[in-house]
């Protein structure tokens, strides 16, 4: 099995975090910002929309991390971070959409501009609605987790990952006035504990 992406990205970050959770073998190529690659026609015939990651397995090849992720849990995790229950599940499954329609799009203002512009050309009026946006979208989370103490229940799961890719992010980015999540945080906590989110997502921003 190939992971193609850089490890810096997210979505990588994503796909290699639920690796190691599993202990899944794979090799990994560099690709996407500052390693190129994606905008090669092989690449192209691999994923059409030039983004990492893209994962080959066999003859199958698959793009979209949590689509990836869903995939690597049913085939190595199922019942762990694939829940058999179809309630358990369904929890996973949906904050792993809504940090794909809600949470990943909000937060992507402030990250740009934060981290990837130069100071000289940040457009502060959009860093701080996605600022305003994230603060509001974790307050839904944090209220969510006030009852439970994973996403999809009383265990981690395929769906504690890509919301707990956007915490360390929003909670290690400097210059941010945050109002306190103490439910969230407390989540936060109990995922810095885990050796392959150490290992593969706390590594820096970028």
């Amino acid at each position: 099995m190939k992971i193609i992406g850089r490890k810096s990205s997210s979505n990588v970050q994503k796909v290699l975090w639920c690796c190691a959770e599993l202990g899944v073998a794979y090799e990994r190529e560099d690709a996407g910002r500052e390693f190129g690659v994606v905008n090669t026609d092989a690449f192209h015939e691999l994923n059409p929309n030039r983004r990492v990651p893209v994962l080959i397995d066999g003859d199958f090849i698959l793009w979209e991390s949590n689509a990836i992720v869903r995939m690597i849990s049913a085939k190595q995790g199922f019942g762990s971070l694939y829940p058999e229950n179809l309630q358990e599940r369904g929890n996973a499954e949906r904050w792993m959409d809504w940090q794909l329609s809600t949470l990943g799009p909000g937060f992507t203002g402030l990250f740009h501009g934060l981290i990837r512009d130069k100071p000289e050309d940040r457009n502060w009026d959009a860093i701080n609605k996605s600022i305003e946006t994230t603060q509001s979208n974790l307050e839904i989370l944090d209220h969510y987790l006030a009852n439970t103490p994973f996403v999809a229940g009383d265990r981690f799961t395929m769906g504690d990952i890509p919301v707990g890719i956007y915490a360390y992010r929003w909670l290690t980015l400097e210059g941010i006035d945050r109002k306190p999540l103490p439910n969230l945080e407390r989540w936060y906590a109990a995922l810095q504990s885990r050796t392959a989110f150490k290992e593969f997502v706390m590594t820096g921003l970028g």
